[in-house]
């Protein structure tokens, strides 16, 4: 619990989430720890709720409206954490690219290859079957318009995933803006 209450407050403190928005969870055996509902990742003390991977329970109220995602990439992948923010440049960069961002030539490139674009509403079956998906082969995803899903085998894995598709997302908006100033012809 402490581990997702510090990372909850990088995220924060690192833009990477505004105010009540995001998610955080840990898988523990069939259990996962995750944040409640409107709650702020900056102030999760006693904001953590522990409900079941594999089967609904009367705390679902007040977990996260995420949770259905969570437990759908548990259920499907080998990961033992899950970050969710809503990063600006990867929302930005998810609304002008349409499958996966792609950057080379960056140090974070070698970790998470490419990363994939999803589609579905908050908390949506549909989200959740996208994201458990796409997880399988990737650590990361960028859900359109919406915010980022990092993964891992722990917390700080999945902060590192977290924060480094922001920083290849914003490296590649600058990048792509720069490529079009010179790509302008002046008269």
């Amino acid at each position: 619990m402490d581990e997702l209450i510090k990372y909850g407050k990088k995220i924060v403190a690192n833009g990477l989430v505004h105010s009540h928005f995001g998610n955080v969870s840990r898988r523990v055996g069939d259990y996962l720890l995750i944040s409640s509902t409107g709650s702020m990742l900056d102030e999760l003390e006693g904001k953590i709720v522990r409900v079941p991977i594999y089967e609904e329970s009367s705390l679902d109220s007040i977990a996260s409206s995420e949770l259905p995602v969570h437990r759908e990439i548990y259920k499907n992948t080998p990961v033992s954490a899950i970050l969710h923010g809503h990063s600006i440049f990867a929302v930005v960069e998810s609304m002008l690219n349409d499958k996966c961002i792609i950057l080379d030539s960056c140090e974070t490139e070698y970790f998470l290859h490419e990363i994939p674009i999803i589609t579905g509403g908050v908390g949506s079956k549909e989200l959740a079957k996208n994201a458990a998906e796409s997880l399988k082969d990737h650590l990361g995803v960028i859900i359109k318009g919406h915010g980022t899903i990092g993964t891992g085998s722990s917390v700080e894995e999945a902060y590192f995933v977290l924060s480094s598709i922001e920083h290849i997302c914003k490296i590649k908006y600058y990048v792509d803006m720069t490529k079009d100033r010179t790509d302008t012809t002046i008269l």
